[in-house]
């Protein structure tokens, strides 16, 4: 071979290796920006980022206000926790296709990883327990907070509508709520309304401030707190009938532990008592007891939220 034909061969080969080069690079970026499509932020109940993998196919979910959710989206999931009842807004999910994993408060860690799910959410009664749940699968804990319960709800489900690209659904059902909400607070500023709300729970009354699960009531609603010295606490302050002989507000909301765990008389018995019919709040007419399933054990859903409004909105006609 003589230098001139090598020289050819050479500048052949030399070209054909950048060629090769330069596609594998363009591979490389495409699939790194393919990659980076395929995964979504989203924001724990911790406040924390969270990257999880795109439109899931096999998820679990815990909290029930997530599960509704999930199903005015529109997407499926393989798994919830249905031992007892389901709320009737779940209702869907007692077909047996969907699988039971346990309770809100017992986790069945077998039944699903027998799933093999692709993600797994769980709501503020499993949270102590996260890393079981992530040595199964990914797992993010999402949970609406009472104390800023709108701001909290519409990151919930924009994120989720991220996820599953579902941004339109989420985006509608989201303004629709709002609306609701701005059309109470204006109700509630005209009337210039005040609230307590309490739990009944076997026999015992406690008070909730704007910093609790019930927050929404005071911080998006509008009413206002007539107590500014109630102890923080999950279960609220514990008080008796006679606090309500000296705190005078326009309405009491109570919810009803007892319906949902079925223990102890109902709260409208507990509430017929020779003091609190003294109440100028019972004389009116403006006890009102919510719907203690979706107040106490799904909160955070499109339909639960709706209709927690539409109750209260009810309420003050």
């Amino acid at each position: 071979m003589n230098k001139k034909v090598a020289a050819i061969i050479s500048v052949i080969l030399v070209a054909i290796i950048g060629v090769f080069s330069i596609g594998m690079k363009r591979e490389k970026t495409t699939g790194t920006e393919g990659e980076s499509k395929t995964t979504v932020t989203v924001t724990d109940a911790n406040g924390e980022k969270v990257e999880l993998s795109k439109n899931p196919e096999r998820v679990v979910v815990f909290d029930y206000g997530v599960a509704d959710i999930l199903k005015n989206l529109g997407v499926e999931i393989v798994g919830l926790p249905k031992d007892g009842k389901l709320p009737e807004i779940l209702s869907a999910y007692a077909d047996d296709k969907y699988a039971n994993v346990g309770s809100l408060k017992e986790t069945n860690f077998e039944a699903i990883e027998a799933l093999n799910p692709d993600l797994i959410i769980i709501g503020g009664r499993q949270a102590e327990d996260i890393d079981s749940f992530k040595e199964i699968a990914p797992t993010v804990y999402l949970a609406t907070d009472g104390e800023n319960y709108m701001d909290s709800f519409s990151t919930v489900l924009t994120d989720l509508g991220n996820l599953f690209d579902k941004e339109d659904e989420a985006k509608k059902a989201l303004s629709e709520i709002e609306v609701k909400v701005a059309d109470v607070k204006k109700s509630v500023a005209d009337k210039s309304l005040s609230a307590s709300v309490v739990m009944a729970n076997e026999g015992g009354i406690s008070l909730f401030s704007q910093a609790s699960r019930y927050g929404m009531i005071y911080s998006d609603l509008g009413f206002a707190q007539i107590d500014n010295n109630i102890e923080e606490s999950t279960h609220g302050q514990q008080i008796t009938f006679e606090y309500f002989l000296e705190n005078k507000s326009d309405y009491l909301f109570v919810v009803d532990r007892g319906a949902v765990t079925g223990k102890g008389d109902s709260a409208k018995t507990l509430f017929d008592n020779e003091i609190m019919n003294k109440t100028e709040v019972a004389k009116n007419n403006n006890i009102i007891y919510l719907n203690s399933v979706i107040w106490y054990t799904m909160t955070g859903g499109i339909e639960s939220t709706n209709q927690m409004i539409d109750e209260i909105a009810n309420a003050i006609k």
